[in-house]
C-alpha cells in the first residue's frame, strides 16, 4: 500500500512536469531537450567520449532560446463564444476573440484553450477501472499510470488543439476558431487561456495566461431509436392538463351549472356568480391521457462504466423520440435520493430533462430496492415502462414481474457489455412484457434490429 502510495505521488509530479514542458517546449525544443539528456548521460565521463559537448551545445541553443523570450510582455484580453450546449464524442467549433491591448503588433503566436485539469484523489485512483486495462500489458495495470492518465483526461473532459495566430495589430483584435472534442457528457469548465510565441529559434515558448472561466454543457451521445408503441390505457391524470400551471385538483372546463350543497367553493365561478346573484359553479371533466415511464438503472454493479453511459445515452435518446402531443415522459433513476421527473404539456421541456441525464451518476450508496419502490410508488398512474437495465439478475426480474403483474405493458431494454453471460430469461417474453439486449458498443446495431424483429412494441 505504502509503495502504491508513493507511485501516485510520483505520478502526479510527472504529469505536472510533462504538462509544463509540452506547453513551453516546441516539438523540436522537446527532440533537443530529450536529445540533452542521452548526451549528458554517456557524457558523464569527460575521458572516454565526446557526448558532454552534445550535451553543452544544446543546453547552450535552450539557454538561448529562454534569453530570447524574456521581453515578451504582451497584454492580452480573451472571450469565448461558446455554443448553447455539445454533445459526446462529436467535435465542434467554437470562436474565441483575442484583443491586443498593447501598442505592440504580435506576429507567430499560439493559442492554447485550457480545461480545468483537477488532478484524481488517491481514493478515485484506486477505485477507478480503466476501460483499456484489458488491453494493456501486465506491467502497465499493475503500476497504472495508464488509469491515472485515463482519469485525468475523464475529468478534464475534453481535447483541445492549439491554434496558431498569425498576427495581431497593435490595439486591434482578431479572432480564432478551435477545435473541441468532448470525450464525456456533464459540464466542461474553461480555466484560462494562454497566449504562447516561440523564440526565434523555435525551440522555447514564452506563455501569457489570460483567466477566462467559462462552463459548456455535454449532453449524452444519442441513437436513432424505433417507433415505441406501449399499447396501454389511457389513464386519469389528477389535475389534468393544466397540472403543471395550476395549484390543486384543475381539471377540464366543461360547462356552468346552479350552485348544489357541498360543491367546495374553489369551483364557484365569481363572474357568473356577480351577474347572476347567484352561486354558479364549473362543471370539469376528468382528464385522461398517455404518460409513459422512462426507467433508468443507475446501479451499475460489477459492469464498466461504459455500460452505464450506453444506458444513459439510450435514455437520453427516448427523451428526444417524437411522442403524441398530450403524452407525458417521466424519468425515474437513483442517484443520491431517488428522483422523478416529467416532461410534457405544461411540464419541462426536453432540454432540461437532456440536462439531468447530461449531469446524472452511477449510484453505489443506495440499493436497488429504491428503484423499485419509486415506481410502484408512480406505477398506477402510467401507461407503460421503457425500462432500461444493467444486467438481468434476481432483483431486476423481480421488479420486471412486479409491473407484469400490475398489468403495465414494458419495454425492457438491458445494455450489457460485450462478452457478458447469456440472458437466458429473454424467452420468457410475454404480450406485456418485450425484452431485448443491447450491447454496448454496438446498442445502435441492437437498435435498428429491434425495428426488424418487431420487439419495439408491447401490447
Amino acid at each position: 500500500m505504502m509503495l502504491r502510495k508513493l507511485l501516485f505521488r510520483n505520478f502526479r509530479l510527472i504529469y505536472r512536469i510533462s504538462h509544463w514542458m509540452r506547453h513551453r517546449f516546441t516539438e523540436p525544443g522537446l527532440l533537443i531537450v530529450s536529445i540533452m539528456i542521452l548526451a549528458g548521460i554517456f557524457g558523464i565521463d569527460t575521458r572516454r567520449t565526446l557526448a558532454f559537448q552534445i550535451f553543452a551545445l544544446l543546453a547552450m541553443l535552450l539557454l538561448l532560446a529562454f534569453i530570447s523570450n524574456i521581453t515578451f510582455r504582451g497584454r492580452f484580453r480573451v472571450q469565448r463564444i461558446l455554443p448553447d450546449f455539445a454533445t459526446a464524442g462529436q467535435s465542434l467549433d467554437y470562436r474565441c476573440s483575442i484583443e491586443n491591448l498593447s501598442s505592440r503588433k504580435e506576429k507567430g503566436l499560439v493559442l492554447i484553450d485550457e480545461l480545468d485539469t483537477s488532478l484524481p484523489a488517491y481514493s478515485e485512483f484506486l477505485s477507478t477501472r480503466d476501460p483499456g486495462d484489458n488491453r494493456r500489458n501486465w506491467f502497465d495495470r499493475v503500476i497504472g499510470y495508464p488509469r491515472m492518465m485515463y482519469l485525468i483526461q475523464h475529468k478534464r473532459g475534453g481535447a483541445i488543439r492549439p491554434v496558431p495566430i498569425d498576427f495581431i495589430p497593435a490595439k486591434g483584435q482578431t479572432d480564432s476558431y478551435i477545435r473541441l472534442t468532448p470525450i464525456r457528457r456533464g459540464y466542461l469548465n474553461f480555466q484560462s487561456t494562454r497566449l504562447a510565441r516561440p523564440d526565434p529559434l523555435g525551440l522555447f515558448r514564452a506563455v501569457k495566461t489570460i483567466t477566462a472561466r467559462d462552463t459548456l454543457l455535454v449532453l449524452p451521445r444519442l441513437y436513432r431509436v424505433p417507433p415505441i408503441r406501449l399499447q396501454g390505457k389511457r389513464k386519469y391524470q389528477r389535475g389534468g392538463m393544466s397540472m403543471a400551471s395550476s395549484v390543486g385538483d384543475s381539471q377540464e372546463f366543461m360547462s356552468l351549472r346552479d350552485y348544489r350543497p357541498g360543491d367546495p367553493m374553489r369551483s364557484i365561478h365569481w363572474r357568473s356568480y356577480a351577474k347572476r346573484t347567484q352561486p354558479v359553479v364549473k362543471e370539469c371533466q376528468d382528464e385522461f391521457f398517455v404518460r409513459q415511464g422512462l426507467i433508468l438503472d443507475t446501479f451499475p454493479g460489477q459492469y464498466a462504466e461504459a455500460v452505464f453511459e450506453e444506458a444513459v445515452s439510450v435514455a437520453a435518446s427516448f427523451v428526444m423520440a417524437v411522442r403524441p402531443q398530450d403524452a407525458l415522459l417521466d424519468l425515474m433513476f437513483v442517484g443520491t435520493e431517488a428522483y422523478r421527473f416529467t416532461s410534457g404539456r405544461g411540464m419541462s421541456t426536453t432540454e432540461n430533462m437532456l440536462e439531468i441525464l447530461a449531469c446524472v451518476e452511477p449510484c453505489r450508496e443506495q440499493s436497488f430496492d429504491r428503484l423499485q419502490h419509486l415506481i410502484l410508488e408512480h406505477g398506477t398512474g402510467s401507461s407503460g415502462f421503457i425500462c432500461l437495465l444493467l444486467g438481468w439478475d434476481a432483483q431486476r426480474r423481480s421488479l420486471i414481474r412486479l409491473l407484469e403483474a400490475t398489468g403495465i405493458p414494458c419495454l425492457v431494454l438491458i445494455i450489457t457489455s460485450t462478452g457478458s453471460d447469456d440472458i437466458t430469461a429473454i424467452n420468457t417474453m410475454t404480450d406485456l412484457v418485450r425484452i431485448h439486449v443491447l450491447t454496448a458498443g454496438a446498442i445502435q446495431a441492437g437498435l435498428d434490429e429491434m425495428v426488424h424483429t418487431g420487439r419495439a412494441s408491447a401490447k
